[in-house]
């Protein structure tokens, strides 16, 4: 079966979920019995199918999905089902019951995943806005907040008070004297909460009771992989506890099955990886080689282009000339990665002046499923003319879609990856560098050779795929980069545009290829 996000699958979003405001809520277990046969009839529990059998009898989607979960074999779900410490489902795993597999798709993306479970946050201002709100009516609870708001204000003026005036800081000790005053708010909004109390601040006060109460869980696993961070935003403070290394809290979550298996097509070095998910010692790992036939992808490298941050502007016209290059050899629908939306858009509005005649679209900022949809929709096998995608490494297009034979010809990958520069980068940085001597490596190099070995993989995704990719930057012609690309690839390095154009005529003029290697399964 398929368990999908409450906020996903909920039929009364608007409505808190108890008996008392939602229908679907009310009465649950008295129709739930006679709704079973319909849906142990299916071979498969999708979304649709429990969609359809909780309107018929009028039951919450959500709850229903969890009661199924106890009769299914094998349960596809997001991560933080089975990891995160805040929402768990203890359903399974209480009484010691480790009878288990995880099987952990995409497992390139639990390392970041996980930092973000184990780690919370609480910030001011939420405390201060709702503790007006519930002034004259919850006086216990108005006085509880009021203590935390001014614990926070002292946190707040110690952000002020240091000598560089830094607007954040982070520190190895825990808020020890903020815990006392959180427990006590926790307390007494519980006991208000349970009364069940129709007011115009309750979704409001529960709300930050679970945010609290998520701040307090993992304040409970605070060891010496974690660091406090403060935040200090105009009049407001965040308070992070930031867990820098997940591997020991990853290693007691793995605790709770039997076995477990992380695939990925881009878990490069295998190495970090079991490091970071806390992998014991006797842990194997397996590289298979693509299944795919080697002569059907291009793989070229134009290594003479620098793409640092200083030099970028200077070289706003040679990127944009390897580019032209690459989508002017055979009509067809591309996609151009960028290392953020910044160097993106620089980019883009020099190729389209430069190129009038390809047709260019672009990644927009948060876009909604159904924008990304008609986005992805514009790469049509059909396409009368050639059409340019821009997009950004490691965003919503650069894993995980599939765009199948001549929907999409070919790509570019402007940069290594890197992750900007950020202030829990420099933390993770600073930690590996004191605790294995591989800083750099684990904050910034792995991961942006992720972000790389995504974005080129939307090319080839099936036997009979053919097509091109372009990796543009120095470092690329290094062995620091290099030795971390998939053998099969085999680049061929482009000492100009004209050779550049040449390799890529000579790749396209070839017969295509649709057998796969035989030793490759």
């Amino acid at each position: 079966m398929t368990l999908t996000a409450k906020d996903k699958i909920c039929f009364n979003p608007e409505k808190s979920c108890n008996g008392d405001e939602c229908e679907f809520a009310r009465g649950y277990y008295d129709r739930l019995r006679e709704s079973l046969p319909l849906v142990f009839g299916q071979d498969a529990i999708t979304r649709e199918v429990i969609e359809s059998v909780a309107r018929t009898y009028r039951l919450c989607p959500f709850e229903l999905s969890l009661t199924l979960s106890l009769y299914a074999d094998c349960i596809i779900c997001d991560y933080n089902y089975a990891f995160d410490p805040r929402v768990y489902l203890r359903r399974f795993f209480y009484e010691g019951n480790d009878d288990y597999t995880f099987l952990i798709d995409e497992g390139h993306n639990l390392v970041e995943r996980s930092r973000e479970m184990f780690s919370a946050e609480i910030r001011k201002q939420p405390f201060l806005k709702l503790r007006r709100a519930l002034r004259g009516s919850l006086p216990r609870i108005h006085r509880s907040m009021g203590r935390v708001n001014t614990w926070l204000v002292k946190a707040r003026k110690s952000c002020e008070s240091t000598e560089n005036r830094e607007e954040r800081r982070a520190e190895k000790q825990q808020p020890e004297g903020l815990y006392p005053v959180l427990r006590r708010f926790l307390k007494l909004t519980e006991d208000w909460l349970a009364l069940n109390r129709k007011t115009d601040f309750r979704d409001s006060l529960l709300e930050l009771y679970f945010t609290v109460v998520g701040f307090m869980r993992v304040a409970e696993t605070y060891d010496q992989s974690y660091v406090t961070c403060y935040e200090k935003m105009g009049k407001d403070l965040r308070i992070k506890l930031f867990c820098i290394d997940p591997s020991g809290q990853l290693r007691e979550v793995l605790k709770r099955c039997r076995s477990v298996v992380f695939f990925s097509a881009t878990m490069t070095p295998a190495e970090y990886f079991k490091k970071i998910f806390g992998c014991r010692e006797s842990a194997t790992h397996l590289i298979l080689p693509s299944p795919f036939p080697t002569e059907n992808l291009g793989m070229f490298i134009c290594d003479r282009i620098s793409t640092l941050y200083r030099q970028r502007d200077q070289t706003i016209e040679a990127v944009c000339g390897a580019m032209t290059t690459l989508v002017a050899q055979k009509k067809g629908n591309y996609f151009l990665f960028f290392p953020s939306y910044e160097y993106m858009l620089k980019i883009y509005d020099v190729f389209r002046v430069n190129n009038p005649q390809v047709e260019t679209i672009i990644q927009a900022p948060d876009m909604p499923e159904a924008e990304r949809d008609r986005f992805l929709a514009r790469f049509s096998r059909d396409n009368p003319d050639t059409l340019t995608g821009f997009a950004v490494m490691g965003g919503i297009f650069g894993e995980g879609i599939d765009l199948v034979g001549d929907r999409l010809s070919g790509a570019a990958v402007l940069g290594v990856g890197l992750p900007g520069i950020s202030f829990e980068k420099e933390l993770i940085r600073e930690y590996f560098a004191d605790t294995l001597n591989a800083g750099f490596e684990f904050a910034y190099l792995y991961p942006g050779i992720n972000r790389v070995l995504q974005a080129a993989g939307r090319v080839i995704r099936t036997e009979k795929d053919r097509g091109v990719v372009l990796l543009i930057d120095q470092r690329f012609g290094t062995h620091r980069y290099r030795s971390l690309l998939p053998r099969e690839w085999q680049p061929v390095r482009s000492g100009s545009e004209q050779h550049l154009g040449e390799r890529l005529k000579q790749f396209w003029d070839q017969p295509e290829s649709g057998t796969a290697r035989g030793d490759s399964r």
